[in-house]
């Protein structure tokens, strides 16, 4: 597929400082429409930076003696955007998971600089996955010695976001992230709650699309079930220091013909759409376990790690399981309506290019 974005795959090495992850080297490929690749390399000296742990020294070579040396986060990322493009350079960032964009995030709010320069970024591990809907996350060893790449040095930076590029190049990468545009979404809510003889189980999803200003719901379901639950005792191992067996009840709840017709209901409407949770599908995937269901692999955002307020999140679980009335739902989802506009034109999940 023909290329139109400049790609600028991006790794970073960090360390934890007083309990926060603090930067201390950047390496990056540009990778533009016209085949020109240029790279970027830079140690980072972390503020009140003294001495560099000696679990990340033997990790990546680095030395305290070279940080301490190196030029602050303010002096490099001026040199970084500058080898972007500038922060109005068209570009998309690549990374392979989470840990770079959140702490790239964490370090521009630290210094107080406006993170829209980092947006769109794209997890290229999870679009990966997405695509051959993999259950475990692969690692960048392992994925470049499966696509018969030649693995070179690691965890620096500059080496890792090298093999980022070889690998996004041997699996069509543009390809891969286009086919997983969409303006489409599920907001999915699941509970389950133990009672004296059942466990109240409650799902609810909604369907809509995200425009450029604002979003539509366009459909609400829900389901309320009272599962049933058989008690049996299992022999168990004691953590105390005599370490006897002990006896403990096991609850096995019983799963719903309804409850089952929904969840695949869900799974069917899943394709090609973002999945949006308030607080991870640990609940909602219990109950898919208990009904022998699985949700696919899709792009998710959990807006607990995005949204600041959790009252706010709170107030949405409780009250979407109990209005009845979808228009006050609809109202309710527009307390996060910007949150979930700007989450996907930061991922470059929309189909029309819509600036930050």
């Amino acid at each position: 597929m023909h290329q139109n974005e400049i790609y600028i795959f991006l790794d970073i090495e960090a360390t934890l400082i007083n309990g926060k992850q603090h930067i201390i080297e950047i390496g990056a490929y540009k990778w533009s429409p016209n085949k020109i690749i240029e790279s970027f390399e830079q140690l980072v000296k972390p503020s009140k930076f003294k001495k560099l742990n000696r679990h990340i020294q033997h990790l990546t070579g680095i030395t305290t003696e070279e940080l301490l040396k190196a030029p602050t986060f303010e002096k490099v990322i001026k040199d970084f955007i500058a080898f972007c493009g500038g922060l109005d350079g068209e570009k998309v960032f690549v990374t392979f998971g989470e840990f770079d964009r959140k702490v790239l995030e964490e370090e521009f709010l630290r210094y107080k600089l406006n993170t829209d320069f980092l947006y769109p970024i794209v997890d290229y591990q999870q679009k990966y996955m997405i695509f051959h809907q993999l259950k475990n996350q692969p690692s960048l060893n392992s994925l470049m010695q499966s696509l018969n790449l030649e693995v070179g040095l690691q965890h620096r930076a500059l080496a890792d976001a090298e093999s980022l590029l070889k690998i996004f190049i041997a699996t069509d990468g543009t390809e891969v992230i286009n086919n997983q545009k969409t303006d489409d979404f599920i907001i999915l809510l699941g509970d389950i709650n133990q009672k004296e003889t059942v466990y109240e189980t409650k799902i609810t999803y909604l369907t809509g699309k995200v425009e450029s200003k604002y979003i539509t719901i366009n459909e609400i379901h829900s389901v309320n079930k009272e599962l049933l639950f058989q008690v049996r005792e299992v022999e168990k191992q004691s953590e105390d220091d005599d370490g006897k067996p002990i006896i403990v009840q096991v609850h096995d709840i019983l799963p719903s013909d309804d409850v089952k017709r929904f969840l695949d209901e869900i799974i069917v409407q899943l394709e090609n759409k973002v999945l949006i949770t308030f607080t991870g599908l640990k609940t909602s995937s219990k109950i898919a376990r208990i009904h022998g269901s699985s949700f696919p692999k899709t792009e998710t955002i959990n807006l607990k790690n995005i949204f600041k307020d959790e009252n706010k999140i709170e107030e949405f679980k409780i009250n979407c399981h109990t209005l009845k009335n979808d228009l006050m739902i609809e109202n309710l989802i527009g307390t996060f309506q910007n949150v979930i506009i700007e989450e996907f034109k930061k991922r470059n999940l929309l189909k029309k290019e819509v600036k930050i």
